[in-house]
């Protein structure tokens, strides 16, 4: 997988389309299709490409190769892969492509294609966009339209629920020979046509932007086609240097070096690459869902976790990125101060399952009966409230440890006190003990559900409570 905190690009090749599950996720735009869940919006495809020889497919879909590897430089981002086919005719072509989505330009994705051929050949290239997409619980996009602007190819369309504009915009640039523009089944596709010489390599770049109405321009596919053309005037060498220049300070903040076991230098390099491409750097109304920019899973909630496991490894080495998922939680309050309402409490109660509004995206029926089908009663949205207090006990780690109080003025404190006031109304005073007790909840072992006084639960609103009285 690659990403940039705006996106996340699945690791699949480029000639796969929806059967092969390939994504290209938005971080913060979601959709709801009928009465199923909401979830992230999967954008067309950019990077899509198919190579024919002498009218044969060259995809590993539906041929053997000879060889065939993927190789993903954690370093800075770039995946590429490299593989050789046997036509019919005894030809040999070798694909090779590098690909990243720009840390520098986080709306931008780049590719450099190679075809190397060992005989004369005729050689069929369709590149652009498809947006015929995988999604769980779509489709997503509705609407779409097909506008050529200059060199660039664009699919425009509008998600079902909201209406909110997407537009992803492809600029080819490199050999051509004669060609046609495609549009069909969601694909805006140029085919082209030309006559390959044995030993020669053909190369060409694709520059690929994602614009939606969650950002800031006027309009989407114009700030998207703008954004190709100034990345083809620039270069595709100029731009992987630019991006690989932010991955080199990120490194720098926070690489980890174990000595004598590479095994375990690699999973912890790994793992910190991971949560570097999914930290929405470019916004604080955004946080980390469970599964990052993989996919559609868990609805590209953020749950607790993202406070309690990922936000320690942002408060000591990128602690700006560290605060944007704190303000996540403060542009969400509302949010939350509503679930407590429908409960009948004071404060917020936060969501289990927490996507841009931060009401809650958890139903009370989520799960079957493996027998009987029948939807079953659970309580992960109802009972967890130690929610509240993960994200009050988060944000006065991230003041302790930088010692960043500003976080606290822009809303970190009031996020803390309307968590202490949601405890104080749940709160059962028991006379005969003089306590206070929190009875049916659900702690962080989801398999005991509705029991009383949870450890954990009871240790993290009695933090909350003492937090709430501190002067820092």
């Amino acid at each position: 997988m690659t990403g940039n905190g705006y996106m996340g690009y699945r690791g699949t090749l480029e000639e796969y389309s929806k059967n092969e599950l390939g994504a290209c996720i938005i971080a913060g735009l979601y959709n709801k299709v009928g009465d199923k869940w909401r979830e992230p919006v999967n954008a067309p495809n950019g990077f899509f490409i198919k190579v024919y020889c002498d009218g044969e497919e060259l995809s590993v879909l539906v041929r053997e190769p000879e060889e065939h590897s993927q190789r993903l430089d954690i370093r800075n981002g770039a995946h590429s892969r490299k593989t050789v086919f046997n036509t019919s005719s005894g030809k040999k072509i070798t694909l090779s492509s590098e690909r990243f989505l720009s840390m520098d330009e986080i709306h931008l994705m780049c590719m450099k294609y190679e075809i190397k051929c060992d005989s004369d050949c005729s050689l069929t290239i369709e590149s652009g966009i498809d947006g015929d997409v995988w999604d769980i619980n779509g489709p997503h996009l509705e609407d779409f339209q097909y506008i050529r602007n200059g060199g660039c190819l664009v699919i425009k369309a509008l998600t079902h629920e909201l209406g909110i504009p997407v537009a992803v915009v492809e600029l080819f640039d490199g050999m051509i020979g004669s060609f046609d523009i495609m549009d069909s089944e969601k694909k805006y596709i140029r085919k082209i046509n030309m006559e390959a010489q044995a030993g020669e390599t053909y190369s060409f770049y694709k520059y690929v932007s994602v614009y939606t109405g969650n950002d800031p321009v006027a309009d989407v596919a114009d700030a998207a086609a703008k954004s190709c053309s100034t990345a083809a005037f620039e270069g595709y060498g100029s731009l992987l240097d630019k991006s690989s220049a932010v991955w080199d300070r990120y490194w720098s903040n926070s690489d980890i070096v174990i000595e004598g076991d590479d095994e375990a230098q690699f999973a912890l390099r790994y793992s910190i690459y991971q949560l570097l491409i999914i930290s929405p750097t470019h916004s604080s109304s955004l946080s980390i869902p469970a599964r990052g920019l993989s996919g559609q899973v868990y609805k590209g909630a953020i749950f607790w976790d993202t406070e309690m496991f990922m936000l320690p490894f942002f408060i000591y080495t990128n602690p700006a990125f560290a605060r944007n998922l704190l303000m996540y939680r403060y542009h969400t309050l509302d949010g939350a101060r509503r679930k407590a309402k429908e409960y009948g409490f004071k404060g917020a109660f936060y969501a289990w399952e927490s996507q841009e509004t931060g009401d809650d995206a958890c139903t009370h029926f989520n799960i079957s009966d493996v027998f009987t089908g029948r939807p079953m009663r659970t309580y992960f949205r109802d009972k967890q409230i130690h929610i509240s207090a993960d994200i009050a006990y988060a944000i006065w780690q991230y003041v302790s440890v930088t010692g960043d109080e500003s976080l606290l003025v822009d809303g970190g404190a009031e996020v803390i006190l309307e968590c202490a006031r949601f405890f104080y109304s749940y709160a059962y005073y028991k006379p005969d003990k003089d306590r206070f007790e929190l009875l049916d909840v659900t702690g962080p072992d989801e398999y005991h559900e509705r029991v009383n006084n949870n450890a954990y639960t009871n240790k993290m609103v009695k933090h909350t409570l003492d937090i709430a009285f501190k002067d820092p």
